[in-house]
């Protein structure tokens, strides 16, 4: 059984949804699958976003590009790499883009030594194994689990890969029914999607984000007369399985009454009480990074996301900065709300600054064991989520 701690991980990642009905995958090709559930997920927690027709594939080999684009989407804590670090020469523009850079930037997938990162090149069952591995390793979660029977095939693994095979074999992600590992086999759509929905997917009710999302939205024009405006006071961001409406003072006055009345499953989204609107992250986040910019130098910036759940924002450096720029940022954007982290090869440690809290370097620690982690509540992805999903619903309103 796949670890709960991962699908845990996961969740707090904010890509686990779960819904009274699972919203099916649009596709005309699935006929042939014994089990499409894993697709519908996917599809319906809005991870595959690299398949634009009307045609899954399920036989396909996977490329490197849509590994990069389906990991990214699933794991949320892979930030996104500034355009002005970002070294990959092949990858197309926008969000594609983002995701190959944000992975190989993390050491999870990487480019190789003349700048490509050959995007259309097909992946191995091996080399899937390892990509999966290595964002173990970035997220503290590749210790193996139990002990196993070797696969029948385990000497046709190449060294180079025999450490990622046999994590995931311990940790039943990636364990063919007849014992066969096929390493130099191409890794199809449909194995990929098995996979990953093994990874990310946890026992017990299942909430569809889609669903919720959307119900929560049209609460919320209902109320304020805009999701717009709503941002203008508050958040919007899904804690484990809970989406969190972080409010600036009280809620308007009939949004729990709409929220019980017009969602589905009410007690999947939770009101709570937050000192930043959407609104001013975006403020907050423009100030540091020019801040960080002046002070270090476009070179040492990486990349920034919001963590609504910390009401900070994270920023990822190339190395550690100095004592005055965090001096800066503590009075330029308040002392706690910019929290610097290193980027390092998956597997390592990052440094981690909070300027005006935390003046010195220390490494990442988990807040309840005290163990070095990298734990975060925050999505890459989710500003471009919600954008989207304002537009649907505004779009639908207007019709």
């Amino acid at each position: 059984m796949v670890g709960k701690k991962i699908a845990a991980f996961l969740a707090a990642a904010t890509i686990l949804a779960v819904s009274p009905a699972l919203a099916e995958a649009p596709y005309t090709d699935l006929g042939s699958m014994a089990d499409r559930q894993a697709v519908d997920y996917l599809y319906d927690t809005q991870n595959l976003t690299f398949i634009t027709g009307k045609n899954f594939e399920p036989n396909r080999v996977l490329t490197r590009g849509d590994l990069a684009q389906l990991l990214y989407n699933v794991a949320g804590n892979i930030p996104l790499v500034s355009p002005e670090v970002a070294t990959l020469k092949d990858v197309p523009q926008g969000t594609a883009g983002d995701a190959m850079n944000a992975v190989a930037a993390k050491g999870i997938l990487e480019g190789y030594q003349d700048g490509n990162f050959q995007p259309e090149a097909p992946v191995s069952r091996e080399e899937f194994a390892d990509v999966i591995y290595r964002y173990l390793q970035y997220s503290r979660m590749a210790d193996p689990d139990q002990e196993v029977t070797p696969y029948a095939d385990e000497s046709q693994v190449s060294p180079a890969y025999a450490q990622a095979v046999a994590v995931l074999h311990s940790k039943n992600i990636m364990v063919p029914a007849d014992n066969y590992f096929r390493p130099k086999e191409g890794m199809t759509r449909a194995d990929a999607a098995q996979v990953f929905y093994r990874f990310m997917h946890s026992d017990g009710d299942y909430t569809s984000h889609v669903q919720i999302e959307s119900q929560v939205m049209k609460a919320i024009n209902a109320e304020y007369g805009s999701v717009l405006a709503y941002f203008q006071r508050g958040t919007m961001y899904w804690d484990g399985d809970i989406l969190v409406l972080g409010i600036k003072g009280s809620p308007s006055k009939y949004l729990t009454k709409r929220i019980k009345d017009d969602v589905s499953k009410p007690e999947a989204v939770e009101i709570r009480r937050a000192s930043l609107s959407h609104s001013d992250y975006s403020q907050i986040m423009n100030r540091a990074i020019h801040t960080l910019v002046d002070s270090e130098g476009v070179q040492n910036y990486v990349g920034a996301v919001p963590d609504y759940a910390r009401e900070q924002i994270v920023i990822s450096v190339r190395h550690p900065v100095s004592r005055d720029t965090l001096t800066q940022l503590a009075n330029r954007v308040g002392a706690g709300r910019v929290r610097l982290e290193t980027m390092v090869p998956a597997g390592q440690t990052p440094v981690v600054q909070v300027p005006g809290v935390n003046d010195s370097t220390e490494k990442a620690k988990d807040e309840t064991s005290g163990q070095t982690a990298n734990r975060r509540l925050y999505a890459a992805a989710l500003d471009d989520t919600t954008s989207s999903a304002v537009t649907s619903v505004q779009n639908d309103v207007m019709k």
